[in-house]
């Protein structure tokens, strides 16, 4: 059960990742900016197949943004974690000064 835990929290770096973003605009500058230009220039525009296996402007343009959110979010969760670690360890540090302070005073 932990290593599909393991598998899944991988997801959202993965889509993030450059080359995912690379794919997703270039699926969508080859679906969308081709297919406007097709409109005009024939020779351009994509056939039905390519559209077909490729997917619709909407799935990938909704791709995209997907990825990018997971990626900001999991690089945000990432880093609030750190920064309560770095808390805790100032925390901790201030905690003990505070005793030694006093042990001071007592003397």
């Amino acid at each position: 059960m932990k290593s599909i835990t393991n598998i899944l929290s991988k997801i959202p770096t993965a889509l993030s990742s450059t080359p995912s973003i690379f794919i997703f605009i270039f699926l969508f500058v080859y679906l969308f900016i081709f297919g406007f230009i097709g409109l005009f220039v024939k020779s351009l525009e994509p056939s039905s197949a390519a559209q077909l296996v490729f997917g619709n402007y909407t799935n990938v343009l909704s791709a995209l943004g997907a990825a990018l959110a997971a990626g900001a979010g999991s690089r945000h969760t990432q880093k609030l974690k750190e920064l309560h670690e770095k808390h805790d360890t100032l925390q901790a540090s201030v905690n003990e000064l505070h005793k030694k302070i006093d042990n001071l005073s007592k003397k």
